[in-house]
């Protein structure tokens, strides 16, 4: 019984602290530092768009290699069954240990239809446009810096996700520590990263022009954060 009393006492003096962090903030109840909210809703959603559309997008190393693929299939089928790999029932495409052998001439035509197809895909386009994308990106850079000046004014406790990346506030100098903050915040909220814990979330791949744009943001911030933690020459983020 005294221990049910305890844990009701608590309760109602984190309540009343709450109730006064409330009352010392006008009233309005303070958004996480990585919450979207109506002040992000439409920014965040500008940016999923344009991500979707990237995706769609082709790197040009990925480009030229579907071109490089496409001809050298080509160039294959081109030949008279008897001068092809296997004749009609076996088409050795590339090297064995580049890539596995198409099976069939049907398969190779195939493989070409699909690889005309992401080329095709990737020069529509679509999106939104520059100066969308542009004024999205700067809606989240200012609201994630007022996020980070008033959690820290009002002595917030930090999400385990920054302080784990960055650690408490130091002093004298609190640049640094902001800045790293800062870039934290807004790839978070420019890249939809909700892990409670990883900092970057996972480590994302470079399979189109946006995981290939993005894995070099997230180098850059990763960089970022082992300068802080004073780790110096590694690209890979660790603590």
């Amino acid at each position: 019984m005294t221990g049910t009393i305890d844990q009701l006492q608590q309760q109602i003096t984190e309540v009343r602290e709450q109730l006064a962090a409330l009352v010392q903030r006008g009233g309005r109840v303070r958004p996480g530092l990585d919450d979207v909210n109506e002040d992000l809703a439409d920014a965040v959603k500008t940016l999923a768009q344009a991500h979707d559309a990237e995706r769609r997008q082709l790197t040009a190393e990925q480009a030229n290699a579907l071109r490089k693929r496409i001809a050298d299939v080509q160039t294959q089928l081109a030949k008279p069954p008897s001068r092809r790999p296997g004749g009609d029932n076996y088409i050795n495409l590339t090297p064995k240990q580049v890539q596995a052998k198409w099976a069939t001439v049907e398969a190779a035509q195939r493989m070409i239809e699909a690889d005309r197809q992401k080329l095709e895909e990737a020069g529509l386009g679509g999106g939104p446009d520059k100066d969308q994308i542009a004024a999205a990106k700067a809606r989240i850079s200012v609201v994630a810096k007022q996020r980070l000046n008033d959690a820290i004014a009002a002595g917030d406790p930090l999400p385990a996700w920054l302080t784990s990346a960055v650690g408490a506030v130091p002093k004298p100098n609190p640049e640094p520590w902001a800045k790293a903050a800062h870039n934290l915040l807004v790839y978070r909220l420019e890249h939809g990263v909700t892990d409670p814990i990883l900092p970057l979330g996972d480590k994302p791949g470079a399979d189109d022009a946006y995981g290939s744009r993005r894995a070099g943001e997230y180098k850059k911030v990763a960089e970022e954060l082992n300068k802080l933690h004073g780790l110096g020459g590694t690209s890979e983020y660790k603590l």
